[in-house]
């Protein structure tokens, strides 16, 4: 496609101030002519001439500018089906970049429901050589292209130090300066971390912006992990807070991980769905040993009428 096929028409981006202007001093012409008294015949009809004359100069002004805007919508027309289409690239390229991407699924249970293609979230886990494992949940500011941007690039990072064997804090600092040094302001990712060591039962989280992680021990919440950094690709290394919380859990005990699409959908009054509502659905469900999904629904079912997320939804339980 040619350039000039998608440039709109911006030479006459004056012309529609121009037409208020002549339609102003029309009507300003013609109410001076109904304040006049004693006008002649001759005066009415030659002044009544002059406004006839504006008018069809108006009239044909507007024409012009119907046909300008015509042209430019057709325009914006193509120019909106070709984005369209360069997405339709993009996504293709984000599906076969995170085909063969390893996964160590082992005692995880996920829902994840993206609003599109290009989804703000992200969850990896994967095996270290030592055995220890590192699950990252994030979550990109925004959708579209920061996420396909930034979304390949921490899986990058984070699946090829894992497999070297770094440590998380090592690699969160790497994820955290790429970001910082490559991304325009406004486009950063919350993140939570987890290095799960089975072998001494310590599980160390690092939580950069997301809600606070939840433990539950006998069906019953244990434990919480809060945010204490930043998101990541705000700040440099240097001025963020890399402290981890380690706990030491117990065989059975659930970690439960979240975005914070599933807690802050509203229903019609505007009342979140919240932290302590999800805490209180999930303890329901670890009573009667039910699946993920019942959470999602009494999500739904509290938003109320098509029960539509307005953002993507991630839930993620490890069982240690």
């Amino acid at each position: 496609m040619k350039t000039d096929e998608v440039r709109l028409d911006t030479e006459s981006a004056g012309e529609p101030l121009e037409y208020l202007y002549v339609e102003e001093r029309i009507i300003a012409q013609a109410e001076a002519l109904l304040q006049e008294e004693g006008i002649s015949a001759t005066r009415w009809q030659d002044a009544f001439s002059h406004l006839l004359k504006e008018y069809k100069r108006l009239n044909r002004q507007l024409e012009r500018l119907n046909r300008i805007n015509d042209r430019n919508q057709l325009l914006l027309r193509r120019q909106h089906a070709k984005l369209a289409a360069d997405q339709g690239i993009i996504e293709k390229i984000l599906t076969r970049m995170r085909a063969g991407v390893q996964f160590d699924e082992r005692g995880i249970r996920h829902v994840l429901l993206p609003l599109d293609n290009m989804a703000g979230d992200i969850f990896f886990a994967m095996s270290r050589p030592d055995g220890i494992r590192h699950i990252l949940l994030g979550d990109i500011t925004g959708h579209g292209l920061p996420a396909a941007i930034v979304g390949p690039e921490v899986s990058n990072i984070f699946h090829t130090m894992t497999g070297k064997g770094f440590a998380a804090g090592v690699i969160l600092a790497e994820i955290n300066q790429n970001l910082r040094d490559r991304l325009p302001t406004g486009i950063y990712l919350a993140a939570t971390m987890l290095e799960w060591d089975e072998a001494s039962q310590l599980l160390q989280v690092w939580n950069g912006g997301l809600p606070e992680g939840l433990i539950f021990r006998h069906g019953q919440l244990w434990e919480r992990l809060p945010s204490g950094g930043f998101p990541l690709g705000i700040v440099g290394n240097v001025m963020q807070n890399w402290q981890r919380q380690a706990v030491v859990v117990q065989p059975g005990d659930r970690v439960v991980l979240f975005s914070d699409g599933i807690i802050e959908g509203s229903n019609e009054q505007g009342e979140p769905f919240g932290l302590e509502r999800l805490s209180e659905t999930l303890q329901q469900m670890y009573a009667v040993y039910a699946p993920l999904s019942i959470v999602i629904e009494a999500a739904r079912q509290h938003i109320g009428g098509q029960g539509r997320f307005e953002d993507d939804i991630t839930l993620v339980e490890l069982t240690v």
